[in-house]
């Protein structure tokens, strides 16, 4: 059966043929990478993907190719330094690095197709069973490289990958070779390995990690993958937690079964229950007292940011919150602000109309509601000048012909690589923010900073909650809490969150 990749076709006539000769390739290479790294990254992403549209014997492409190969890995950790920690939307060096990372890994993942679908061509008794395995493996890799330099750059995955990872998977499971390791007795290094490592990095909402923790996630996963199984049964029950469908012949990455939703033609399904009980164990031992991996940190913060990353990947693999809502389109015109002091001036202001915003007001930027659900929005930025933003920002929120001033926090970003700005989704907090003000009671004679009091139907029937500067209160600890003329006494009682430059509490008032 022939693999069903998404291949460019084969161009018998180029003005600039070229370079194809492996003796000359790698001096070329080896000039270029003593140059500029974005420049040499774009250079190189541009000549393989000449080379791929060209037709050559494959025992010249896999020469070609592995030299390719050998400058990416050298090339690709100097790109992220450009992008991974960049602010967003991306622009200058970042965007052109990002870009470069992204086109070099997507062509080497299209000469490693060009050459498994050749050799997959071949019966079954001709075909090389080594040889599969490392094209296999190679294919699988450049695919996750695609992902990651994605999620890193928080840019969407190029179209035909989902797809072209699902086929090549599936390749190695009809010829049994999916658990068969391509270095060695390694099995790290078997297709279904790098294969679950690649949806469960998926599931884990890589859009929504904040910068570096991605990192940390693909080496849990290097660790821990293995607790992960694929299977063609169903579960019994379809709306199991800690099972995902994936999705083959479509080109769109596993989700979770709770979330509902259907998916036509066959399907596989990826169960994630002894990892989950994996993940409990590690955190029940963590919060004993016991220490983090090294790679970690041992000091207190880096060991609480490990807990809670830990705990985001317990609810993303395995007991995800089943979809409430469907999400319904929209092109309302939304007014955003970022940043805990902005948010709470638009608090403390009335209602703003285009072309009279008060002066004590801070400006707004421009946005367009792509979906909404009454607990959140998908939002893109729509202004000439986008305004910076990071996951995890506070924003205040005022949707066109309304009244109501929201709150929400920033979930996930995604840069769109053109001049348009970033999609952004957003949790709603309150559509009631009330503007206070607090200091700690133990500090006389210190001024009183600004806070938030979130009320309104997003905050029915929870404990009342309160946005204050970061690093200044402290759970259990009194302060004091003005809201409008009115004085009084409160406890903060439960750190529910911490975003750039803010934290927000759980309080009770005691006076």
């Amino acid at each position: 059966m022939a693999l069903a990749l998404s291949l460019p076709p084969f161009e018998e006539h180029t003005a600039n043929p070229p370079e194809t000769r492996p003796a000359h390739i790698q001096p070329w290479l080896d000039g270029m990478l003593a140059r500029d790294v974005i420049e040499a990254a774009a250079l190189i992403g541009d000549a393989l993907a000449a080379t791929n549209r060209v037709a050559l014997s494959p025992s010249r492409r896999q020469r070609l190719v592995e030299n390719y190969y050998r400058a990416a890995l050298s090339l690709w950790p100097k790109l992220e330094g450009h992008f991974s920690r960049a602010t967003h939307p991306l622009t200058g060096h970042a965007l052109a690095a990002a870009k470069a990372s992204l086109t070099l890994a997507a062509e080497l993942a299209t000469a490693y197709k060009h050459l498994l679908a050749h050799e997959a061509g071949k019966h079954v008794l001709l075909a090389n069973k080594r040889r599969l395995v490392e094209l296999l493996h190679r294919c699988l890799h450049c695919t996750a490289r695609v992902l990651v330099n994605s999620y890193l750059s928080y840019s969407p995955v190029p179209p035909r990958t989902w797809h072209d990872a699902h086929e090549v998977y599936m390749f190695a499971r009809r010829r049994k070779l999916q658990q068969t390791p391509v270095f060695g007795d390694s099995a790290d290094s078997t297709p279904e390995r790098m294969y679950v490592q690649a949806l469960l990095l998926a599931l884990a909402n890589p859009y929504g990690f904040p910068p570096g923790q991605l990192a940390q996630v693909v080496l849990y996963l290097r660790e821990h993958s293995h607790w992960a199984k694929i299977t063609d049964v169903a579960p019994v029950h379809r709306m199991a937690k800690a099972v995902a469908i994936i999705p083959l012949g479509h080109d769109f990455p596993p989700f979770s079964a709770n979330k509902g939703g259907n998916v036509e033609g066959k399907k596989l399904f990826l169960l994630t229950f002894d990892l989950a009980f994996h993940l409990q164990e590690q955190l029940r031992v963590l919060e004993a007292g016991g220490l983090p991996p090294a790679s970690v940190g041992a000091d207190p913060a880096s060991k609480a940011q490990y807990i809670a990353l830990l705990r985001q990947l317990l609810r993303q693999w395995a007991i995800p919150p089943a979809r409430q809502f469907n999400r319904l389109p929209s092109r309302a015109r939304v007014l955003t602000c970022t940043g805990l002091p902005k948010v709470w001036r638009c608090s403390r202001g009335s209602r703003v109309d285009e072309g009279s915003v008060a002066t004590s007001l801070p400006a707004m930027s421009a946005c367009q509601i792509i979906n909404h659900t009454p607990g959140g929005y998908a939002l893109r930025q729509v202004d000439t000048t986008h305004a910076a933003m990071r996951i995890g920002d506070l924003i205040a929120l005022r949707v066109d012909r309304r009244d109501a001033l929201q709150i929400a926090m920033v979930r996930w970003i995604r840069n769109t690589l053109r001049r348009s700005g970033l999609e952004f989704g957003c949790e709603l907090l309150t559509d009631q923010p009330e503007a206070a003000a607090a200091r700690p009671d133990d500090a006389e004679g210190a001024s009183f900073l600004p806070a938030i009091v979130l009320a309104g139907p997003a905050r029915d029937g929870a404990a009342p909650m309160l946005l204050l500067p970061a690093d200044v209160f402290e759970v259990e600890h009194a302060i004091y809490l003005r809201r409008g003329n009115a004085m009084s006494t409160a406890v903060l009682t439960k750190l529910v969150e911490q975003g750039p430059g803010f934290e927000l509490f759980e309080f009770v008032g005691i006076a």
